[in-house]
């Protein structure tokens, strides 16, 4: 796969469907010969370069760039002619859903200038497919085998020779590249209301950026789309439709970054990449002169070009070191925070032979970010607090990455700092916080540079940091370990200092560099021998893959080498922080009203543990191993670790842990009109009043979501066939079952608890048994099940011992497992028709953000 730009999201292929089609007709749109505009009158000679710019605004660097204020029309200088260089394209503002978020990256592009007559063509170069035999014929066969994209074909505006050329590039720059108007649905380009950004376009040395104003109109239908939620692409959490996010749903402006890039010299040497060592993979194609029965798909790992000033060293000073740059505008003592964490990666590097190779700086004034130049922290203030990304701008052809450009959107920091209010409920003496809460916060963001400073260096996440023995990894994703001591909460270790063993091994996977004279074979069995060490220390790479993912080591925002225990652990915390929880956990003055959104991150504390337990259920240890590394393969978790996992994500559904004490509920007055409830908060069906059934409703999602998902439940079922000591489906499902739904009902408001936790467990139930994910065998399990159900809710709808709103539950259950008042069947829910799947806009049963961070969008090799 080949890119530029390292982003959590998968890129489309060179050839992809983004929009990078053969320019209108040949030629661009209004990109006419003859008067006005383009120069000289038809048929009459073209005016010279010189002539043609005179009143024109110049910026010069890697391709000049002129501006006409007049018409608003940008230029091109060209005299380089057949010379690859890189262009890629960039979302500069999003629109906050349907997958169109600030700082996404399209395929890169290797791409050269050339002219056939009175046209010049841009021309995207095929890099999938090629023939790495030097051999002319050899290469000629391939590239004539495959297509390349004409990008442009631009009409002269000016030209003083043959090899110095004007071009009117507004139409280019101006149109829908990264197909917004198909994202968007229903939208279409007003090119009357779209332009290029002239003090966003820069130049520099090495590189050109044209920004852009594009604005997208709907055309009857599309508003309306936009307020049902359409697309729901954006992976958010409530509150993606358009309509949420725009000022006027009619009228989507977005911005977009184009960049002219210069190629590196060709004296950098790629380095294989190897699906053990956790390096983003950035660079594949498949070479048709590898001998036959060798596989032809050739990856490159990407990394800087390192090189030792004595290569016979051990250590070596580099040639030229890797300097990263804080943005001046990130705040102190945010800053300095930043600069010591992203300072961590030169312990790494000096681990793999290089001294005095990795330096943190504050960014010199006057410097520009974008500046092919600088590796970049970027400082962006936004309304809320969003995603991170560690993009690297890379060479295609080779991995080698040119620049390194990490944002952080402030506001992280702040709902660290909110999280920390929550737990403590500090404000109970002089109004002021707990010394502690900052420190954490200083801890979390000095983790957060480095983790997003080594993706921009070539490396990928480590979800399985926590595991027994292996330190964490700056690459995790890291829960705060919140310490009881005395009776206690304690942040003293809230975030580890410093890399982790496994971050080294990696940058010395990547960088290590081979005396001169190591041949490739002995290059090769060096590399193995990296990462045989490391396994026998028990330091591996494993990613966890969302909510099908079957390694209990593989888990984000999870502490601790067993999960189970880790949960039960955290239960404790959670129940000291609600214990302590009350009017001190907002500051003297704060509105009331904000102490709803404050509960969110300890109510919820255990959520993502409890995704963490559930993947010891029907759950697989396994390792990327390759033959002959003697590392594991895979191992099935045994029964009783699976049963304790069971046992320990059912406490979490138990009514005396999810209902709030009164004393808190009446801590929550209706929330006056200036704070409206937001993606953060409990929604519920109380109106104004807080839903004291809202976060129990989230809560149970969580648990239930993650036990009863489809490819779980066909997994218990195959693994107990082949092994009768694992838990099967149905013992998981009654199991579940006893602790819900057969349990007894508690009294007051505990009971209404129960209920909601048993509507939920229905849902899933439901959701489970007509699941296309799940196996016909598994889906009948649960229909046996649901069966045994609609049994026990026909005996309840009619015992008059219970309350009329007790009797009225169970006949509603009742309705939806016997396929009435819309239930649709006996496999389909009601109140949450598809319980697995993205949500959409914000409801009543919506869970709230509520991360430490926003995970970024890394890339999966």
């Amino acid at each position: 796969m080949n890119r530029v730009w390292i982003r959590n999201a998968v890129a489309s292929c060179v050839m992809g469907a983004t929009g990078l089609a053969l320019a209108q007709g040949g030629q661009m749109p209004g990109g006419r010969r003859g008067g006005g505009e383009m120069g000289a009158p038809m048929g009459g000679p073209l005016p010279t370069v010189e002539q043609r710019v005179g009143s024109l605004t110049k910026k010069d660097g890697f391709f000049p760039v002129y501006l006409d204020n007049k018409t608003g029309k940008i230029y091109l200088e060209i005299s380089k002619w057949n010379k690859q260089f890189l262009y890629v394209r960039h979302i500069a503002a999003g629109a906050g859903t349907n997958g169109l978020n600030r700082g996404a990256v399209s395929q890169p592009f290797v791409v050269h200038f050339s002219r056939v007559g009175p046209k010049i063509l841009l021309t995207a170069e095929n890099t999938l497919w090629r023939a790495g035999n030097p051999d002319p014929a050899e290469q000629a066969a391939v590239k004539d085998a495959f297509p390349e994209s004409v990008l442009a074909a631009f009409p002269l505006a000016a030209e003083t020779d043959d090899t110095h050329v004007l071009v009117d590039a507004t139409e280019f720059f101006t149109r829908d590249a990264q197909d917004f108007a198909g994202r968007l649905g229903a939208y279409r380009l007003d090119p009357a209301r779209s332009m290029v950004m002239p003090e966003n376009t820069k130049n520099f040395p090495l590189n050109t950026e044209i920004e852009t104003l594009l604005t997208y109109t709907d055309e009857g239908g599309g508003a309306a789309a936009a307020r049902a939620g359409r697309g729901g692409g954006g992976g958010g959490r409530g509150g993606d439709s358009l309509a949420a996010v725009a000022p006027d749903e009619h009228s989507i402006t977005l911005r977009e970054r184009q960049s002219l890039i210069e190629l590196p010299d060709d004296d950098y040497k790629p380095r294989l990449f190897d699906q053990r060592a956790g390096s983003l993979v950035n660079t594949s194609f498949n070479d048709w002169s590898k001998p036959i029965g060798e596989p032809r798909l050739t990856r490159y790992l990407t990394r800087f070009r390192l090189e030792k000033k004595d290569p016979t060293k051990a250590v070596s000073d580099p040639i030229k070191p890797i300097v990263y740059y804080v943005d001046r505008g990130a705040p102190e003592p945010i800053r300095s925070a930043l600069l010591e964490g992203l300072s961590w990666w030169k312990d790494a590097f000096l681990a793999a032979g290089f001294s005095n190779a990795f330096e943190a700086k504050l960014l010199p004034e006057g410097a520009d970010p974008y500046d092919l130049r600088y590796n970049v922290i970027m400082w962006v203030e936004g309304e809320n607090r969003a995603f991170s990304n560690g993009l690297s701008v890379i060479d295609p052809r080779t991995g080698e990455i040119l620049k390194g450009e990490v944002t952080l959107t402030a506001g992280r920091e702040r709902q660290d700092f909110l999280i920390t209010d929550s737990l403590l409920s500090p404000y109970v003496k002089d109004g002021k916080p707990d010394p502690q809460q900052m420190a954490l916060v200083l801890q979390r963001m000095r983790h957060l540079a480095a983790h997003e400073s080594g993706h921009t260096i070539g490396q990928s996440h480590n979800h399985a940091s926590s595991a027994e023995g292996m330190g964490a990894s700056v690459e995790d994703y890291p829960f705060p370990n919140i310490e009881i001591k005395d009776g206690k909460l304690d942040f003293s270790h809230a975030y580890q200092p410093g890399l982790g063993e496994w971050d080294k091994v990696a940058i010395n996977f990547a960088y290590h560099q081979y005396p001169p004279g190591t041949t490739p074979a002995q290059e090769k069995a060096g590399q193995d021998k990296i990462i045989t060490d490391a396994a026998k220390r028990g330091l591996y790479w494993i990613i966890d893959v969302g909510a099908t993912t079957v390694n209990p080591h593989s888990s984000q925002w999870d502490n601790g080498a067993n999960s189970t225990a880790e949960l039960d652990r955290l239960m404790k915390v959670r129940e000291i922080a609600l214990k302590n929880f009350g009017e001190s956990a907002i500051r003297p003055g704060a509105p009331v009203a904000e102490l709803e959104d404050v509960l969110v991150p300890v109510y919820l504390l255990h959520r993502y543990q409890v995704e963490a337990v559930s993947q010891s259920i029907a759950g697989q240890d396994y390792r990327y191993a390759v033959r002959g590394d003697g590392q594991l393969i895979t191992k099935t978790i045994p029964g009783d670790e699976q049963r304790a996992a069971l046992a320990s994500m059912l406490k979490t559904l138990d009514p005396a842990v999810l209902t709030l004490p009164e004393r808190i509920l009446t801590l929550f007055p209706p929330r006056p009109p200036s704070m409206p409830r937001t993606q953060e908060s409990f929604q519920g069906y109380a109106g104004v009043v807080f839903d004291p059934m809202a976060p129990v409703r989230a809560a149970a999602d969580t648990t239930l979501s993650a036990l009863l998902e489809p490819t779980r439940a066909t997994r218990l079922l195959e693994f107990h066939a082949r092994d009768a000591s694992l838990p099967s489906l149905n013992e998981v499902l009654e199991t579940t079952l006893k602790a819900t739904w057969y349990a007894p009902l508690p009294d007051g408001l505990a009971g209404q608890t129960k209920l909601t936790v048993d509507q939920t467990v229905l849902d899933y139930m439901s959701a489970l048994a007509g699941s296309a994910q799940a196996s016909p065998l598994a889906k009948a399990e649960a229909k046996a099940e649901l069966a045994k159900m609609r049994e026990f809710a026909t005996s309840k709808s009619k015992d008059a011992s219970l309350s009329p709103e007790t009797q009225a539950f169970y006949a509603a259950a009742l309705d939806q497992l016997s396929g009435r008042g819309g239930a649709g069947g006996s496999g389909a829910a009601t109140s949450a028709p598809n319980p697995f799947g993205p949500q959409g806009p914000l409801t009543p049963t919506t869970i709230p953000a509520g991360a430490p961070i926003e995970p970024e969008l890394t890339f999966l090799p």
